[in-house]
């Protein structure tokens, strides 16, 4: 709990706080004017830009602000702000550690097996179902299962891109209809709850995989 009704999050992409917009006012994170009039907003160095513009810029001049999810006729928000390269370089190490302890780990089952895996497993949301995804409204148009996807720090490289593969969705975003890849906790059903994807299908599969799957998430 970062404030009064306020949660934190401090993420590889920058800190994140949840809240109602008034617990976000009252605690200092935002203004009222850093409301979005639809469902989200992006400002850089205290301006507000078109965020498909400065998606690479994500450190400490960023701020976003989007609708995470409605319930009972209360909105709630969450605020993005960037953070200092050398801050998520830290994070993102950090993250590493924890996602690699020294364990023994499972031989490698290959993606064939590990994309057989996620087909087995149930998915919150279907192909056509209407979201939330990143909070704006968006329709599924690929069910949950395992994608090569560009990332700034991506672990393998292609030409001059990075990517890294990815268990998620794709949607269809309704404002633009370009359509983009989430990962399963970027999505939300249209009642407002946040939904999440049972992983693993079975004990045998835990087995198998092991961390892998988990660790993408």
């Amino acid at each position: 709990m970062y404030a009064p009704g306020v949660d934190f999050d401090a993420d590889a992409s920058g800190d994140r706080y949840f809240g109602t917009a008034q617990a976000l006012i009252d605690a200092g994170v935002i203004k009222a004017e850093h409301l979005p009039k639809a469902t989200s907003v992006t400002f850089f160095n205290g301006v507000q830009v078109d965020g498909r513009t400065v998606k690479g810029a994500q450190f400490e001049q960023w701020m976003q602000v989007r609708i995470w999810g409605k319930s009972d006729r209360i909105t709630r928000f969450v605020v993005t702000k960037g953070v200092t390269r050398e801050e998520r370089a830290r994070r993102v190490a950090a993250h590493a550690d924890e996602a690699t302890p020294n364990i023994n780990r499972p031989a490698d089952p290959g993606l064939q097996e590990v994309q057989r895996l996620i087909h087995s497993v149930s998915a919150a949301f279907a192909e056509g179902e209407e979201v939330f995804a990143g909070g704006q409204s968006a329709t599924v148009t690929g069910g949950y299962m395992l994608r090569r996807v560009s990332t700034e720090d991506g672990e393998f490289s292609h030409g001059n891109k990075l990517f890294n593969y990815r268990p998620g969705y794709t949607c269809r975003m309704h404002d633009s209809g370009a359509e983009y890849f989430f990962s399963a906790h970027e999505l939300q059903s249209k009642k407002g709850g946040r939904s999440y994807l049972r992983l693993v299908g079975a004990p045998k599969a835990s087995a198998q995989i092991g961390f892998s799957i988990r660790s993408l998430a």
